[in-house]
Parts: C-alpha cells; structure tokens; sequence
C-alpha cells in the first residue's frame, strides 16, 4: 500500500469536529427614557417648613417635605386611570382666574406668619397657572374641588391603621357631620346618592355650626372610611370650628 493511499484512509477515518458558534455578549437593554410632565401640585409653607405633593402624568405622585435643612422626599405610583381623573378636575380649575381667588400676598389684612398655600396646574399648552390662598380664603368651586383631590392624594403618604378605615357608612345621612384624617376640617353630608354611590359633602367654613360652609365636594362610598374618620370616634355634634382654620 502507497503512503498516498494510507494517508487517505487515515484521514477518512479521523472524525471531523463540528464547529462551535462563537457566543456574542448579550447587549444590555436599552433604558426607557422617562420624561414626566407635571398635571399639578398642592404646597403650603409655614415659616421655615414647607410640604408639596406632586402629580405626573406618568403617574409618579412626589411628596416633598422641607424644615431648615432637612428635606424627605416620598414616591408612589398611581394608576392611569386615576391619573386621567385627577387631570380632569384640575383642568377644569383652569376656567378660573389666578386674580379671582384671594391671594393675601395682596392684602393689608393678610397674616404674615399664616400658612400661604399654592396650587399649581399645568394648562394644555404646558404653562402653569398659579392659586394662592390662605386658610380662610373662599375658593370657587372648581379651584376648591381640585384641591380637594390633591388633597386626598397627599393623604395616601399618610400611615393608616386599616382597622380604622373600614367602618360601616351604611348609617350616614343628611346632616351627618364627618372630620377628614389628613387635617381635621369638618364636612358636613348634604346628599346621599344611592344610585352612583356618592356622597355630597359640604366643607363647614370657620366658625360656623349650620348656616356656613366653604366647598362642596363628593365622595365615593368606598373612599369615605379612607378619607375621613370613624364619626363614633370624632363625635356627630356639630363642630364650633374646623381645626385647621384656627388662628
């Protein structure tokens, strides 16, 4: 047998190894960009302190609390539905003037140490117009309605005991008085709607026991035992004054 020969049956008979695919390095995903706008945010300030609460419309709901130079920065996150609710309301605060609500920056009268409120909502075309009150200003109706919601947004950061809010509402009716955790200011239940489920609530102005009042506001059934107190707790008699509007 020639060596050629040989050669070739050696090589016929030698396995050929299967190439092996060279693994690429897996490319880190790329990161959403994020680039949330605001809808509107609710500050008050109080000498040296001041809290704000936020509301994007990705959702992202910011509380800031600031005294000297601590400041506490808290986040949730909201669904887009409600989102989409709370922007609602604030636009329509937007059919009313920033000079129509009183600023008292703008009065002699005005309390310099009191606590100066903001409210702030985005208009469509991305500028922001601003309401600042005190706490015994009137508001109208719409600006009230969008405070009230950020409002009840800022009392989300707020710990609850859940055995607290879950009391029965079956029992209110007209004429009920109710005091909200989140600053103790009384309400009073103007009307219960049984087929929506709501609740009317009228906000009692300071100093007043019957014939005031400040706001209306309504209020889903479920959200009542979250949003205002036990009313065998805080008492049903008519309240001489919202504690929040002291001097």
């Amino acid at each position: 047998m020639t060596g050629g020969v040989l050669l070739w049956i050696l090589l016929a008979a030698t396995p050929v190894p299967t190439p092996v695919p060279t693994s690429t390095p897996l490319q880190a995903p790329t990161p959403e960009k994020r680039d949330p706008h605001l809808i509107a945010a609710l500050e008050s300030r109080q000498g040296l302190g001041m809290e704000r609460v936020a509301l994007f419309d990705d959702g992202s709901l910011v509380r800031v609390r600031e005294f000297r130079s601590e400041r506490i920065v808290d986040r949730k996150a909201l669904a887009p539905e409600e989102v989409a609710v709370v922007r609602g309301v604030c636009l329509e605060a937007l059919a009313v003037r920033a000079k129509d609500v009183d600023d008292p920056g703008r009065s002699v009268l005005g309390d310099a140490d009191g606590r100066r409120i903001t409210l702030e909502i985005v208009d469509p075309g991305g500028g922001s117009r601003l309401y600042t009150y005190d706490d015994l200003a009137s508001l109208p109706l719409a600006v009230g309605r969008a405070r009230g919601a950020l409002e009840d947004l800022r009392g989300r950061f707020e710990k609850q005991d859940l055995a607290e809010t879950k009391w029965d509402t079956a029992g209110l009716r007209p004429g009920a008085f109710l005091r909200r955790r989140s600053d103790g200011v009384w309400y009073r239940v103007v009307h219960d709607d049984t087929l929506d489920h709501d609740f009317e609530l009228e906000e009692l102005a300071a100093g007043e026991e019957q014939g005031g009042y400040k706001m209306r506001i309504f209020v889903y059934r479920g959200d009542l035992p979250r949003l205002f107190e036990d009313p065998s707790v805080a008492g049903s008699r008519p309240p001489q004054a919202s504690p929040a509007k002291r001097r």
